[in-house]
């Protein structure tokens, strides 16, 4: 049992029962129920083929991947069962950290835990847990890069119980341990309060909601009693902004939100994509696919969650991306492919193509290889009449962006773009999902039964590129007529697809033949 320095009597002790700032956290302490995930069949089947499979490693595993199981279950009233309840149906049920059995952080002593980086002065290769917490809290060595990579991947080697635990153990000097850490003693827990406020800060949701109560209780009834009066309140204020709701988000108040470029039948009950502007689309989609991608958490992208179906869960905004670029890649295919006509066709595709150019404006690089995906899926790469047809300017645009986008050399075009590009932006997202599988893959978790921290710095690089565009949003007005259109988007069957592709332009057709 983790043991507690400072005894309390009676004229120390808080009365938490009568402290504000408790009973306003405990009034918004509450459990979320995790969305249900009752999409249609459709949009669980990857329609892409070309560009994606050079874009993901084992693109069917990572794109196909679904808990078909779940999406059949209902309960006994017709509504769909929590994501939890049908993991707890299949025996699949998360372990509890059990606490007590963890080796107190002081009795760890083994220098051969930790493991420098050869020729890195002080940059940990591997280590224990507790050696990981010590160096995080040493009163000595600080290193906010440290810190930074420790906060955003240690959810692939600990838990958030685990980690408090060890920070409270860290806390309290054993008694034994007193005279060696005398003058150490009062840096030690300011380090430890320190990184809490950095953790409670950025990650708040690591404690919601089973962790707030016990993080609670250890900043009233040691920090406070520490002689910490003045930190101790910092940190519940921080608790108490992040449940009030704390956006993170930039507003781009520098830059003057464009006019909208509305149809004159936008309110119509009958108005369609082709009456809406192609900028005004490009901006819509944009407006869409933001939303989900700046709610995407570190936790969602460690150790391959959105590609495995026991930690799925654990990836929700991830799978909402993944499911959003196989909507719109289908609706591509769907509505090139539901005009018989060839000059209607082009229309269709020419519309299509300057969509994705002026995706390529607002840098939003995850919508423009959706569109291009669609287009290179067989049913309609091998439309060769219909592309024939298009404009000059558009086959130009076209061939433009696919050269920036080529997965030649790994994407090295894309790369060198993104790295030069300033927010907003949305990038290639699929493309962090493969760099992030060839890390967890081609590293291992442990080295001489330790963690592999070297392999975190890696994974740290990669999620922080993704966060670098996720707190800038783009200055567009959202218009609700034109992203409903958007979010209802018309879809076909893959085999249809291809039937489809067939009948309009058959094999060895002569072009005078295609109507």
């Amino acid at each position: 049992m983790i043991q507690k320095e400072t005894q309390m009597n009676s004229s120390q002790k808080m009365d938490q029962g009568n402290d504000p700032k408790n009973k306003t956290i405990e009034k918004k302490i509450e459990e979320k129920p995790i969305s249900q995930m009752n999409e249609p069949r459709y949009l669980r089947d990857s329609r892409l083929q070309n560009l994606i499979r050079t874009a993901i490693k084992n693109v069917d595993f990572v794109w196909d991947q679904t808990i078909n199981d779940y999406h059949n279950q209902i309960n006994e009233n017709g509504a769909g069962i929590s994501l939890v309840d049908h993991f707890h149906s299949l025996g699949i049920e998360e372990k509890e950290d059990d606490i007590d059995e963890l080796n107190s952080i002081w009795d760890d002593d083994d220098q051969n835990n930790i493991i420098y980086t050869e020729n890195k002065e002080n940059e940990i290769e591997a280590a224990s847990l507790n050696k990981l917490v010590e160096m995080l809290t040493h009163e000595k060595k600080r290193n906010v890069l440290y810190t930074k990579t420790f906060l955003m991947t240690y959810q692939s080697f600990t838990t958030p119980r685990k980690l408090l635990a060890k920070l409270i153990q860290r806390f309290h000097i054993p008694p034994e341990k007193e005279e060696i850490y005398k003058g150490r003693k009062k840096i030690i827990r300011l380090r430890v309060c320190n990184f809490l406020r950095f953790w409670i800060t950025d990650y708040f949701e690591d404690f919601q909601p089973k962790l707030l109560p016990e993080l609670i209780d250890f900043i009233d009834n040691s920090i406070r009693t520490a002689d910490m009066t003045k930190m101790a309140n910092n940190l519940k204020e921080i608790i108490e902004r992040n449940l009030n709701g704390n956006d993170e988000q930039k507003e781009n108040s520098n830059v003057e939100m464009p006019e909208p470029k509305l149809p004159k039948n936008v309110f119509s009950p009958k108005l369609s994509l082709f009456d809406v502007d192609e900028e005004e689309i490009a901006r819509q989609l944009t407006l869409i696919e933001f939303k989900i991608y700046s709610k995407i958490k570190p936790s969602e992208l460690l150790k391959l969650a959105w590609s495995k179906p026991k930690l799925r869960h654990k990836s929700p905004n991830v799978l909402k991306m993944i499911k959003r670029f196989n909507m719109v890649s289908i609706w591509v295919i769907a509505i090139i492919l539901k005009s018989e006509k060839l000059k209607k066709r082009k229309k269709i595709l020419t519309k299509l193509v300057k969509i994705a150019t002026f995706l390529r404006k607002h840098d939003n690089f995850n919508c423009v290889m959706t569109i291009l995906s669609g287009l290179a899926s067989p049913p309609i790469n091998r439309l060769k009449y219909t592309f024939e047809e298009l404009p000059t300017k558009s086959t130009t645009d076209l061939d433009k962006l696919g050269k920036e986008l080529s997965s030649e050399n790994s994407y090295e075009k894309y790369r060198k773009k993104i790295k030069q590009a300033s927010p907003p932006c949305i990038p290639y997202f699929a493309l962090y999902l493969t760099d992030l599988t060839s890390v967890e893959e081609g590293n291992k978790d442990e080295i001489q039964g330790l963690i592999n921290f070297g392999k975190r710095k890696l994974i740290y690089d990669l999620i922080s590129e993704i966060q670098k565009f996720q707190k800038s949003p783009y200055n567009f007005q959202s218009i609700h007529q034109i992203e409903t259109l958007l979010l209802k988007l018309p879809h076909i069957d893959q085999q249809e697809s291809y039937t489809r592709s067939l009948k309009l332009e058959p094999r060895g057709s002569k072009k005078d033949k295609i109507h």
